[in-house]
C-alpha cells in the first residue's frame, strides 16, 4: 500500500509483559516443591503430556527476565528515536502490564525503572502503563495466599506504583487534516485474588472490584461516559479511539477455555460496539494487549484493511493487536530444536499512524514495526515478512 499521501503525526511503541525478577526477589520454594510433586503423580499415573504441560506453564510463569535484553532494548531505541525518518513525530509509551514476574514491590520498582529510560531515549511526551496478573501477584504464587496478604499487596500496588483507580486516559492527539482525534485509554484487567489470578483469568468490571458499593464503578461505563462527554459540539466529528488492557478481547484462537483469556471478553466487545449507537463510532477501533506472549497477527498477516477480517467477539472494522514479550528469559529448554527463523521469545511493537489527506474524510493508516530478538539472542531488530524485500505492514481503517 503507498503511503506517500499519508501524513506521520504519532508513533506508539508498545511494549509488554517484562517478567522482571530484581536480585532481590523472594522465591516461592513451597509452590515451586508442590508444582515438581505434581508433575511426578502425574507421570506416575501414565499423564506424561500433561505433566509436561504443567511444568511449562510453571516455568514460563516464574521466569524473569533476560538481563542482556534491556541493554539491547536501549541500544534499539536511541537508534530509532535518532532515525530522521521517525524523528520530528510525536511519541508515546504504552505499557501493557506484566512488568514483573512475581509481582514483587523490588521487580515493579526496578521494571519502571527500565521504562523510565525508555521513555527518555524516545523523547516520549506521554506514557500510560497497566499492570497485568502477574503484577497482581504478592511476591508468591497466588493460589492459597490469605486474604490479608492480597489486600496488602494490592493497596501497595495501587499507592505505590500505579494509579488507585481505573480506567486511566485519554491520551490524546490532533489528527492532521481534520477536526478529529486520536484517543487511547487503558482499562484494569487483573484480578487481585486467589483462585482466579492463579489460572491467568482475567475480567473487565468494577473498579477497584474490591470496593463496596458506590466506591466502585464499571470502568466500560465510565469509559463511555467521559468519551461523550468529549464529544465535539458539531455534532458530526468522529474520533478515532484505542483500548489498551493486559488480556486481550480477542483471543488469539483457539481461545483456552480454563485459563489465560478474559472471562467476560464477550460482555467487554459488547460494550465496545454498542456505543456506536451514538453515532460516533465504536468506543473502540483498536485494541491493544499483551498477556500471551506472542505478536499477534504473527508478521506477514495483518490484514491491509480493517474490515478484511472479524476479530470475534469485536465487531468488524475492529482489530486486536498484541504485543509480544519484552524481555521474559528464553530458558535453554525451550529453544531446543527450534531455529531463530521461528523462535522469537523478546520483542515489542512500534505503530505508527498517519493521516490521510484532508479530502480522504475519516481515514487513517497505521504501520506497524514487530522488533524482535531471533532466537532470544542479540539485538532487537525489525521483523520483515519477507526480509529480501523491508515492506513495512499497514493496515487502513475508517472511523
Amino acid at each position: 500500500m503507498a503511503t506517500f499521501d499519508f501524513e506521520p503525526f504519532l508513533h506508539i511503541v508498545h511494549v509488554s509483559d517484562m517478567h522482571y525478577r530484581d536480585g532481590g526477589a523472594p522465591t516461592d520454594q513451597r509452590a515451586d516443591d508442590f508444582v515438581r510433586l505434581s508433575t511426578r503423580v502425574l507421570r506416575r499415573f501414565g499423564w506424561a503430556g500433561g505433566a509436561d504441560a504443567l511444568m511449562e506453564l510453571w516455568d514460563q510463569g516464574v521466569a524473569g527476565h533476560d538481563y542482556l535484553a534491556h541493554r539491547e532494548m536501549c541500544r534499539f531505541l536511541y537508534g530509532f528515536a535518532a532515525n530522521p525518518q521517525f524523528g520530528g513525530v510525536e511519541t508515546w509509551l504504552l505499557d501493557t502490564g506484566d512488568l514483573s514476574a512475581m509481582g514483587d514491590m523490588e521487580s515493579l520498582r526496578s521494571a519502571m525503572g527500565c521504562l523510565r529510560k525508555y521513555r527518555t531515549l524516545l523523547r516520549a511526551s506521554q506514557w500510560l502503563v497497566l499492570y497485568g496478573n502477574h503484577d497482581a501477584w504478592p511476591a508468591k504464587f497466588p493460589l492459597g495466599v490469605d486474604a490479608g496478604e492480597l489486600e496488602r499487596h494490592r493497596s501497595a500496588l495501587r499507592n505505590g506504583i500505579f494509579p488507585p483507580r481505573w480506567p486511566q486516559g485519554p491520551l490524546s492527539i490532533a489528527i492532521p487534516h481534520s477536526a478529529s482525534r486520536l484517543l487511547l485509554q487503558g482499562v484494569n484487567s487483573a484480578i487481585d485474588d486467589q483462585y482466579y489470578n492463579w489460572r491467568a483469568l482475567g475480567r473487565v468490571g468494577c473498579d477497584p472490584p474490591w470496593a463496596p458499593g458506590e466506591a466502585s464503578a464499571d470502568q466500560l461505563d465510565q469509559l463511555a461516559s467521559g468519551v461523550e462527554r468529549g464529544f465535539h459540539p458539531d455534532g458530526r466529528t468522529r474520533d478515532f479511539r484505542i483500548l489498551a488492557l493486559h488480556h486481550p478481547v480477542h483471543y488469539p484462537p483457539p481461545r483456552p477455555w480454563w485459563t489465560m483469556s478474559l472471562m467476560n471478553d464477550r460482555d467487554v466487545a459488547r460494550s465496545l460496539i454498542r456505543f456506536d449507537h451514538k453515532r460516533r463510532g465504536k468506543l473502540a477501533h483498536l485494541v491493544l494487549s499483551g498477556h500471551t506472549h506472542e505478536t499477534y497477527p504473527p508478521v506477514g498477516k495483518l490484514p491491509a484493511s480493517a474490515n478484511a477480517i472479524s476479530y470475534g467477539p469485536l465487531a468488524d472494522g475492529q482489530v486486536q493487536l498484541i504485543a509480544n514479550s519484552l524481555s521474559q528469559v528464553a530458558r535453554s529448554g525451550n529453544r531446543a530444536g527450534r531455529s531463530p527463523t521461528n523462535y522469537v521469545p523478546n520483542g515489542f511493537q512500534i505503530l505508527t499512524f498517519l493521516a490521510a489527506p484532508d479530502t480522504a474524510g475519516h481515514e487513517l493508516l497505521l504501520e506497524r514495526r514487530v522488533i524482535g530478538r531471533p532466537g532470544g539472542v542479540g539485538e532487537y531488530e525489525i521483523l520483515y515478512p519477507n526480509p529480501a524485500r523491508p515492506e513495512v505492514e499497514a493496515i487502513a481503517f475508517h472511523y
